[in-house]
């Protein structure tokens, strides 16, 4: 009888920003452990920082001690619709804004790309951040997988900052 379960393939998105990738990078270290396939995409702005501040290394990808240890994770580096050179601490509005609405369509095209590779891709894992992904999930046929990053505690404070208003804790001092 032939065997024809694949292992599931997720490619993951982190958003670019430091608290956010490692917490996704330990996210993909665990599911290849378990037995998925990984294809990390990093933003080459990102890329660049990470590689900069490792100037002892050689490598030039974030996991490639990972895949010595016998886990199959794949990396690529995309655009976030700036050059390299851009400052994007200093032109931070500029930035987000740009972000926002020219990063998607590069995901869309990498997608595009790699969504018949070998073995396919079966889900889309993106930071909660990312208001995109269900669209792009749904064009592809993946499924789609919001990954919340930070603490519990904010969510929860995320979540009920209505109340928060309602009771004087938050915006009762001229902040909002």
């Amino acid at each position: 009888m032939e065997n024809n379960h694949q292992k599931p393939h997720a490619i993951i998105f982190a958003y670019p920003l430091q608290g956010h990738v490692i917490p996704t990078i330990h996210l993909a270290m665990k599911l290849a452990s378990k037995g998925f396939i990984i294809t990390f995409v990093n933003t080459q702005s990102i890329h660049h920082e990470i590689t900069k501040s490792q100037p002892n290394t050689t490598e030039d990808d974030i996991f490639a001690r990972a895949r010595k240890l016998g886990l199959d994770i794949r990396y690529t580096t995309i655009s976030d619709g700036f050059p390299l050179g851009f400052d994007r601490s200093l032109n931070h509005d500029q930035f987000w804004e740009g972000f926002l609405h020219v990063f998607p369509p590069h995901v869309d095209e990498l997608l595009a790309k790699l969504i018949h590779s070998d073995p396919p891709i079966t889900c889309l894992i993106t930071d909660t951040f990312f208001v995109w992904s269900s669209m792009i999930a749904s064009k592809y046929n993946l499924l789609n997988i919001s990954f919340w990053t930070e603490p519990a505690l904010v969510l929860t404070l995320y979540y009920h900052l209505d109340l928060l208003k309602k009771n004087s804790h938050f915006g009762s001092l001229g902040f909002s």
